[in-house]
């Protein structure tokens, strides 16, 4: 039986099961990071081209007035150690102004002209939790009138029957623990509920005088347990990249020393070896150890194994085997847009849907049923169906032996290309025949949650069809999938080389023109292509993907020495980026620095796609090793181990591979019966995101209340599409 939540990440202290208040004087740890927004006032974001998080993520509590009157404010003439501290206004009466809210999911939104009590304090962002987070710690230092009666609160939500945002619990402390030079500090523990999943940390008053706020801390404590991550599907028999880490979530009394890989056919131990110590990692608050056995190439089913102090902790089980990758993903990462199509039915998930889609901008009615689901709603977006098509063909292009072994309805096609058809149909829908523009969203929103075939009755002209939106867009991203379709259905190829004509397009497009025509013009434009990415700066990379796509084509082009130059500054670059303990790719910060996950300014802005990144940088590792640089299958299996696994969730983010999965998947299919995870088979999530705006904290939602965060637990046709890619030059 698949797990879908690790044991471990429960919350089973009894003491997380009732609010509890403990009054303790925070202190600053020398290790742990203090995670309290803006804590010193000293960055004013006021610049920021956003209606939200102006002060770093503190907020009024209550009316703010244009007149200064009911406010809160970065100010200089008052700080206890910098040189800034937050102002607070407070004013009890009943005014009209703007209110700072949260609301969904803990975004935070404005209102204009309401009627509503004055400010009364200011509070932080909402940050979401882990589910191993047991307590946190909050201090703050206030300066006020002598009387006045200041609160520090945490204030705990939840999540419950889709309601994103729900108040559950307060806890307060309103007497200061210390004084010094006019300024009180007040501290406070709080012990999270069991059901709370975000807490915001408050300061208020009941008082009209105005106080400052300055060098706040916060501390989240998690509660113990260790981990050993792995690819959960395996590692593949010559893979030198079958690194393993240890995790553990506080210090250890007795470091690890040593771990034992051990066969699960037998249950005997057949490898050794020792952990290297990481450290600990402030951001993210974990503790890690590092450990590899790419010696070790006898293929089975194994666990590894380690014991610290006198208890022994074991992996999820993964394999060792040849073609692993292939061999054990590869249909069910096809067989997700199966589960995803809209417009007919799919047994054991919904009936025929959207059968009347779409009504046009002026009012009339056009077939527009068909094609996929976007993600985990219903709507049908033409930004990533094309290259839907392309990623479906271009896997079975590559790799027609493997696939033509499905074909589950006997219709002497293989399933894979039957998927690709099925979206090649719906484009064809959606591009108009004589200018080639194409036809972007069809879309309801995403207020309704249901089975699909609810949504309307199928029936057009009757006046709940889904609309086209006003968008158009050029359908020039249809022409490589079109293209490369056109090998198999003729058809297809002629409106592959009308688009050309029209948009022109990159390698992948010319690529696949050739590839289904032979005919010399393509060759020759792939090489002009080629020649116009050659940089002119020997040491820019920005053009590697098509032309490793290139070399690979053509590999006696007397172009690919050159290409092959520019593959080792792009080994290069990609061994830096990913010098991390977990191999994978980072993005560049606006300081220059490295980041994992990026930046956001409020919780509900977009910032999806994780999965997406990681697959893009396997994908040039493959084409790195075809071009001789064999660190790029290091680099390319990295990047899968953490989706599968190797992560510090100890998750797969691929439903159906491997054995712990999220608890809920973002997805409107969990109004069907029988699936009230939500699950798709081979749906492959967004992925661990950025947990707060300003920590590069990783974020996976891992808790058991239906509709978890889109950001995080989504899967998204692009992923499904760069796993494809990969598949077929694995």
């Amino acid at each position: 039986m698949n797990q879908v939540l690790p044991a471990k990440l429960v919350l089973a202290s009894a003491i997380m099961f009732q609010s509890v208040l403990l009054l303790s004087q925070a202190t600053a740890d020398d290790t742990k990071m203090n995670v309290a927004p803006n804590h010193s006032f000293e960055d004013d974001l006021s610049g920021i081209k956003t209606n939200v998080c102006v002060f770093g993520g503190w907020f009024p509590i209550g009316v703010v007035t244009s007149d200064g009157g009911s406010e809160i404010k970065i100010t200089e003439d008052v700080a206890r150690a910098g040189g800034k501290s937050l102002q607070v206004v407070p004013n009890p009466g009943t005014l009209k102004g703007t209110i700072y809210y949260s609301q969904y999911n803990a975004g935070e939104e404005v209102r204009q002209n309401r009627t509503g009590a004055g400010v009364s304090g200011a509070r932080t962002i909402a940050f979401r939790l882990d589910q191993d987070i047991l307590s946190c710690d909050a201090s703050v230092w206030i300066k006020k009138a002598a009387n006045q009666e200041i609160a520090l609160k945490a204030i705990w939500y939840t999540r419950r029957n889709r309601v994103p945002f729900i108040k559950i619990a307060e806890q307060k402390i309103d007497q200061p623990v210390e004084s010094k030079d006019g300024w009180f500090k007040y501290s406070l523990h709080a012990v999270r509920c069991h059901t709370a999943r975000q807490v915001q940390i408050v300061v208020e008053t009941e008082d009209a005088e105005p106080f400052h706020i300055d060098d706040v801390e916060v501390y989240f404590n998690r509660s113990p347990h260790v981990d050993i991550l792995v690819d959960q599907l395996g590692y593949e028999t010559e893979s030198d990249a079958k690194g393993i880490i240890l995790q553990s979530s506080t210090p250890l009394d007795r470091p690890a020393d040593s771990f034992s890989l051990i066969n699960l056919a037998n249950s005997k131990t057949v490898f050794t070896g020792r952990w290297r110590q990481l450290g600990y990692k402030r951001q993210w608050d974990l503790y890690h150890w590092q450990a590899e056995f790419s010696a070790f190439k006898t293929p089975g089913r194994y666990v590894v194994e380690t014991v610290i102090g006198r208890a022994a902790y074991y992996s999820p089980p993964f394999e060792i085997g040849s073609d692993l990758l292939v061999s054990k993903t590869s249909e069910l990462a096809y067989r997700f847009f199966y589960y995803q199509r809209c417009g007919t039915a799919v047994p054991s998930f919904h009936g025929a849907c959207h059968l009347d889609d779409a009504k046009m901008p002026d009012g009339s009615h056009r077939d527009l049923s068909g094609g996929w689901h976007d993600a985990g709603d219903y709507n049908k977006y033409n930004g990533y169906t094309p290259e839907s098509v392309y990623a479906l063909v271009f896997a079975y292009d590559r790799r027609r032996d493997f696939f033509d072994k499905f074909d589950r309805d006997e219709n002497g096609r293989a399933d894979i290309l039957d998927e690709a058809i099925w979206g090649a149909e719906f484009l064809e829908k959606c591009i108009d025949p004589e200018s080639l523009d194409m036809i972007a969203t069809i879309s309801s929103g995403y207020g309704y949650w249901g089975r699909p075939e609810k949504e309307t009755d199928n029936v057009a002209g009757t006046g709940d069809e889904r609309s086209v939106r006003g968008d158009k867009t050029g359908g020039s991203a249809c022409t490589p999938g079109l293209a490369l379709l056109g090998k198999y259905v003729p058809k297809y190829l002629a409106v592959a080389e009308r688009l050309y004509e029209k948009y022109g397009g990159n390698m992948q497009t010319i690529l696949a023109l050739h590839s289904a025509t032979r005919k010399q013009v393509y060759r020759d434009a792939a090489r002009k292509r080629a020649e116009t990415l050659l940089p002119k700066d020997k040491k820019d990379t920005a053009g590697f993907r098509e032309l490793a796509e290139y070399a690979i084509a053509f590999p006696d082009d007397p172009l690919v020495p050159a290409i092959k130059s520019i593959a080792k500054m792009r080994v290069q670059e990609l061994g830096v980026i990913c010098d991390n303990p977990f191999k994978i790719t980072r993005r560049r910060d606006d300081d220059g620095g490295f980041i994992f996950f990026r930046h956001y300014r409020d919780v509900n802005n977009w910032y999806v796609g994780e999965s997406r990144e990681l697959l893009g940088t396997a994908y040039e590792g493959i084409l790195l090793e075809k071009l001789g640089l064999k660190e790029g299958r290091r680099i390319a299996e990295n990047q899968v181990h953490w989706i599968l696994g190797r992560n510090p969730y100890g998750v797969s983010t691929m439903e159906g591979v491997g054995s712990i999965f999220v608890p809920c998947y973002h997805h409107r299919y969990n109004a069907l019966p029988g699936n009230p995870r939500g699950a798709v088979p081979g749906a492959v999530l967004n992925g661990i995101t950025r947990a707060w705006p300003d920590h590069d904290r990783p974020w996976l939602d891992m808790h058991p209340e239906p509709n978890p965060d889109y950001h995080s637990n989504e899967p998204w046709l692009p992923h499904n599409n760069r796993w494809l890619f990969l598949v077929a030059i694995w």
